[in-house]
């Protein structure tokens, strides 16, 4: 498996030619840094995409917290998505 940051029409299409990140590790424990305030397209490659692997996460930035709480926020957001991320793939495996 491998995770594959696509841009919107890729992710619609399930195009991974042409990546904008390829986040995949030999560890199987991919971490992707959601730090900037956009929707990020995620795909699964080889085809697992087309089984409806992939995600796309809208990160946004909070203006009620302090700096120090969006940063808690934004890993937890990034933890749930991980979690269900490598839940979907262990399902398949």
């Amino acid at each position: 498996m491998n995770v594959l940051e696509v841009n919107k029409t890729n992710y619609e299409t399930c195009n991974e030619n042409h990546p904008i990140h390829n986040w995949t590790t030999d560890a199987r424990r991919d971490v992707v840094p959601l730090n900037i305030t956009k929707t990020y397209y995620f795909i699964s490659g080889k085809g697992f995409c087309y089984s409806g692997m992939k995600v796309a996460v809208h990160m946004k930035k909070l203006h009620s917290l302090s700096n120090y709480g969006s940063h808690i926020v934004l890993s937890v957001v990034f933890a749930i998505v991980a979690l269900l991320w490598d839940n979907f793939i262990g399902f398949w495996h």
